[in-house]
């Protein structure tokens, strides 16, 4: 996953690379932020034309 992701907690945009996520299960992601090193989720979308992309905040 290379898509742009905002930061649920400080709001900036984010690049998460496939090899610095962690997999929660199957819908769920995690990384840390580099702009506040804060551990965030990320949920991915399983259904639709985004799916298995991230979620977007929509």
């Amino acid at each position: 996953m290379t898509k742009v992701k905002t930061c649920p907690r400080c709001f900036q945009l984010m690049w998460p690379k496939e090899t610095d996520l962690e997999y929660l299960d199957e819908n769920t992601v995690r990384t840390k932020c580099p702009h506040c090193h804060e551990l965030v989720r990320i949920k991915l979308v399983m259904e639709g034309s985004n799916a298995a992309g991230p979620k977007m905040g929509h």
